[in-house]
């Protein structure tokens, strides 16, 4: 009786261990990186972050050299002789983290949306974020990968063909009005939570989506001025951001960490990011307040020939003896280097400082552009003063007692203003920019030529050796070789030189 009780036993637990090791193996055959369902608020959580780029990325593309190149900053120690502007490593990885975490993790939620009818706001706002990572993309490459990207997993389309930056910008349009009219208010919506820059709210929503659509189409404003016309018509009468509060911001935290502060913090930006020439003596020669929010006293400043703020001489050669001029604190008995130039102002640096996605005042200026073109209603001298008021009063929003613009400064400015013109217009926008939206000055300038970027000296700069294009990524030439071949067929040569389709010269 008790050896067959224990060959019951026995048996039984050779079954047990039998299933245990079926689910086991069953568990090993699942992919983590296609879950059998997905959360889309999480979802979507990951592509507002991912949106705002990595940080390896980040720093070697956008700050390091596109705001060199637009005047933001400047290099300590000058620049090589026929290497005044170098073609960034950081572009190959923003493109594929682009198209990997962002684009395509916002069609996971639109393929989502597709069988669920309660889904369709979600639906709306993933593809308005894609629209604006999108128009970054191509305003940098020109023709990219558009009507059959974002289909390896739903259809393994792996090398998609490139559209043209025209037909783009087309259905980028169009893509942002199909959301603004799907939005349903009888359904559901991502939480608060989730929706980490309006926080669920679809009216703000629809708003960036509008002012997004008149910033597409005063982009391409000078090659297709009949869609720039029709899209301002539209919009006359549609909500856009409208006041401080519609300002799309991305909350930086100790997690998704702001790259200008972590880029300081980690002082790997003792050489690239620093205040330049340029940018300092624009807004110190007009007396403009925003000065201490733009910028640091430079240390050395309470001797008598060094400047309050004081900027990097940009463009200026490495070789040049005029840096025997700078880096005086040896010389002058002071411990530290480089105390005779201006950092960054602190408002930049602070963790928390947000990112901006696009601000009222953008808006403001963007209208007051239509009414010099003849399409909006209101004046372009108020519009342009409403924006330069919108963004010294978006500053105050994050101030301390040390970089607060007062009321009276920010109203004496304001009554000095010069009567608005599209070179005064984009000079300001280029100033409500600084550090934070280099995308936007970057392809601003390449569209109208302002500012006028000078050398070191006054001289205008050499616009024969400015980069008006970023270069593809190598893995295209390698791996979608032959749309990538057509494309340059197409557009011309993949270097920094080949101009994008909507900037005419």
């Amino acid at each position: 009786m008790i050896m067959k009780l224990f060959k019951y036993i026995f048996l039984m637990l050779i079954l047990v261990m039998s299933f245990s090791c079926k689910k086991d193996l069953a568990d090993l055959n699942v992919n983590p990186d296609q879950p059998l369902s997905t959360n889309p608020d999480y979802v979507f959580t990951y592509v507002l972050q991912q949106g705002m780029g990595n940080y390896n990325s980040d720093v070697t593309l956008e700050q390091w050299s596109i705001m060199n190149w637009v005047m933001y900053m400047a290099t300590r120690g000058g620049v090589e002789p026929g290497k005044e502007y170098e073609v960034p490593g950081g572009k190959d990885a923003f493109w594929r983290e682009q198209y990997t975490n962002t684009l395509s993790n916002a069609q996971l939620i639109i393929d989502m949306a597709k069988d669920d009818p309660e889904m369709v706001n979600k639906s709306a706002a993933a593809g308005i974020w894609q629209v604006y990572i999108f128009q970054i993309i191509t305003d940098l490459w020109g023709d990219i990968p558009y009507s059959e990207a974002l289909k390896g997993m739903t259809e393994l389309e792996y090398t998609p063909v490139y559209d043209r930056q025209s037909e783009i910008y087309t259905l980028l349009i169009e893509k942002l009005a199909n959301a603004v009219d799907s939005f349903d208010e009888s359904k559901m919506f991502f939480t608060s939570e989730s929706d980490i820059i309006y926080h669920g709210n679809m009216n703000k929503w629809i708003a960036f989506a509008n002012s997004l659509q008149l910033r597409l189409a005063t982009r391409i404003n000078k090659v297709d001025f009949e869609t720039y016309s029709n899209v301002v018509s539209e919009l006359k009468n549609s909500p856009l951001i409208e006041n401080q509060e519609g300002t799309a911001i991305f909350p930086f935290n100790s997690v998704a960490k702001n790259h200008l502060w972590e880029t300081m913090f980690r002082g790997e930006s003792t050489v690239q990011n620093n205040p330049s020439r340029f940018f300092v003596d624009l807004i110190v020669d007009n007396d403009d307040p925003r000065a201490k929010v733009f910028f640091e006293k430079a240390p050395l400043s309470f001797l008598p020939f060094i400047p309050k703020y004081n900027g990097v001489p940009n463009l200026l050669a490495n070789n040049s003896p005029e840096w025997e001029n700078y880096n005086l604190n040896e010389a002058l008995g002071v411990e530290g280097e480089w105390g005779d130039i201006s950092k960054i102002g602190e408002w930049f640096l602070n963790n928390n400082t947000p990112g901006i996605i696009m601000n009222y005042s953008e808006v403001c200026f963007l209208k007051a552009e239509a009414a010099l073109n003849g399409l909006w209603d209101e004046s372009a001298d108020n519009l342009f003063a409403e924006g330069v008021q919108a963004n010294m009063e978006f500053y105050n929003l994050y101030a301390n007692e040390n970089n607060t613009i007062s009321t009276e400064d920010i109203n004496s400015f304001i009554e000095v203003l010069p009567v608005a013109n599209l070179k005064e217009i984009i000079t300001q926008k280029w100033i409500s920019f600084a550090y934070e939206q280099g995308y936007e000055a970057y392809a601003e300038y390449r569209r109208t030529g302002f500012p006028e970027l000078t050398n070191y000296d006054g001289a205008l700069i050499d616009q024969g050796i400015f980069p008006v294009r970023v270069p593809y990524p190598y893995a295209e030439f390698t791996l979608n070789k032959t749309n990538y071949d057509a494309a340059i067929s197409r557009q011309g040569a993949d270097d920094e030189f080949t101009r994008l389709w909507w900037d005419e010269e």
